[in-house]
């Protein structure tokens, strides 16, 4: 007997329906240079369980990282099945490295983020959300490195995407 994927589709999946754009020529476009650090996995931290056990505030590990950087970072969400490789990117940011702002400030605020996708991912992944960082300090490198990486992966949290405006043509009222 075959199962087709249509099977699957019910009133539970269409709760969690994620739509994501893997977009061939948009990675090839956007192509993180290998000589650009980010590049490198072990640049990165390492991958962060965002809330605790038991889901109702922020981890300990997300708590304690550094307050001395800005960077990138992002969001995904990681199954059990084969959780080496079943992860999701579903937002990336990045926080400016000022007096008032640091990686770890900006990951702490989105435990009380009201933005409705923000309060979506938890209530409904809480215990899959993972969080990894690169950290800068440039500041213009951060903004730059967002905006290849938002270019590239158009995640599907992330509502807009730098430097892409869309401008209608004006058309006559009358």
């Amino acid at each position: 007997m075959i199962m087709r994927n249509r099977a699957f589709i019910d009133d539970e999946n269409k709760l969690f329906d994620i739509t994501y754009y893997h977009t061939p020529s948009r990675w090839i476009k956007y192509a993180v240079d290998e000589s650009n650090p980010i590049a490198d996995e072990s640049n990165w931290s390492k991958e962060i369980k965002y809330l605790n056990e038991t889901n109702d505030d922020i981890s300990d590990d997300i708590k304690n990282i550094p307050n001395d950087t800005g960077g990138i970072y992002m969001f995904f969400l990681k199954g059990i099945s084969l959780s080496f490789i079943e992860k999701y990117i579903v937002y990336i940011g990045r926080c400016q490295y000022t007096d008032s702002q640091n990686i770890r400030k900006r990951a702490r605020e989105y435990f009380s983020d009201n933005r409705d996708f923000i309060k979506g991912m938890f209530s409904k992944w809480k215990q899959f959300v993972y969080y990894r960082y690169y950290p800068d300090t440039d500041n213009e490198r951060i903004k730059m490195n967002e905006a290849i990486l938002l270019n590239a992966l158009w995640p599907p949290f992330n509502p807009t995407i730098p430097d892409k405006t869309e401008v209608q043509p004006t058309i006559k009222a009358f």
